[in-house]
């Protein structure tokens, strides 16, 4: 996934997450930060660009 696609889709997140706060919905809250969970597992796994991931980290 790229750069760009990955932080509008945190941003986008937070954004949920702020306003269930501000409105106090609970569910839309619980939501976002499952979202929020499944976008950071993504992060972790390698990329079609890095199939390695962070292999180099290790040397």
């Amino acid at each position: 996934m790229g750069t760009i696609k990955r932080t509008t889709r945190r941003v986008a997140g937070k954004t949920k997450e702020v306003i269930a706060e501000v409105v106090g919905d609970g569910k839309l809250q619980e939501e976002a930060k499952a979202e929020q969970r499944k976008r950071e597992d993504e992060d972790k796994e390698p990329s079609e660009l890095n199939p390695l991931g962070n292999l180099h980290r290790l040397t």
